[in-house]
């Protein structure tokens, strides 16, 4: 798929994160309830440090929790904006893209064929109906580099966010069982805080260069697309360029047709 996350790869990320979200608290009760098990065992300036410690690690555990707690309900659909930018493409720009090609005096039997002031308007308005054809496959190229754009940023932000959560998810539940040993509680209480502070950096990273991503690249190139739709270059009033001149009747050159809009221009 390009690198593009399928349906299939984008769900069972979202799954290994509703995972994640769910153990981190268990695991950081285990780290708490080991902690306290062994009280009895620690001298008071140790205690005093933990506690400074597990309240470290409880507030980068709520952060991590509340900031993906917003997306994981609306995370996006990569697979989509990539398939609805391949039908722009492929549907409307390359399809479009071959009528252009076609669309000039030259290319056309009947330019060779037929003569008179029909025959003029026609080829007249070849020109700008190639025009307004390329403005069509312009128009469907960038939105296809909006969604991909779009598509890519998504997969990117949910892969780092993903890889850091399960890793956590993997250091805290092996602090949580050293804090149990008694000698291994304050070191335990002092690395599940460094584990913390390194996922949510991560995640925060990531979170601010998809914002980043969208403020500063997106939304300027679906401007600068809104502006193209809305500005009817190649479009004359809003409307596909069409002929000024009545060409609804036609005479062959030998019924002498005086003023006849068509004329067979062969013997």
């Amino acid at each position: 798929m390009g690198g593009i996350l399928s349906d299939a790869e984008f769900q069972d990320i979202l799954k290994r994160v509703r995972e994640a979200l769910d153990e981190i608290p268990k695991q950081f009760q285990r780290l708490i309830d080991n902690i306290n098990s062994v009280l009895d065992w620690l001298p008071g300036f140790l205690m005093e440090k933990i506690n400074q410690a597990l309240k470290a690690v409880g507030d980068f555990i709520g952060k991590i929790l509340t900031e993906i707690g917003k997306i994981i309900t609306q995370p996006g659909v990569p697979w989509t904006l990539w398939n609805h930018g391949n039908t722009w493409t492929e549907q409307v720009g390359g399809k479009t893209s071959t009528w252009q090609d076609v669309f000039h005096i030259g290319s056309l039997k009947t330019d060779d064929e037929w003569k008179g002031g029909a025959a003029d308007a026609y080829k007249n308005i070849l020109p700008l109906q190639q025009k307004a054809l390329g403005a069509v496959k312009s128009a469907a190229d960038e939105i296809d580099d909006v969604l991909t754009k779009m598509a890519i940023a998504i997969g990117v932000a949910w892969l780092a966010i993903v890889a850091a959560i399960v890793s956590f998810v993997v250091e805290l539940t092996a602090e949580a069982g050293a804090a149990a040993t008694g000698a291994g509680a304050p070191p335990a209480a002092a690395a599940a805080g460094v584990s913390a502070a390194k996922v949510w950096g991560i995640i925060a990273a990531a979170l601010a260069a998809l914002e980043a991503f969208v403020a500063g690249s997106l939304l300027p190139s679906i401007k600068d697309l809104n502006q193209r739709i809305t500005n009817n270059e190649g479009f004359p009033g809003g409307h596909w360029p069409t002929l000024t001149t009545d060409i609804s009747d036609s005479s062959h050159k030998e019924n002498k047709g005086q003023n006849a809009p068509w004329e067979m221009s062969k013997a």
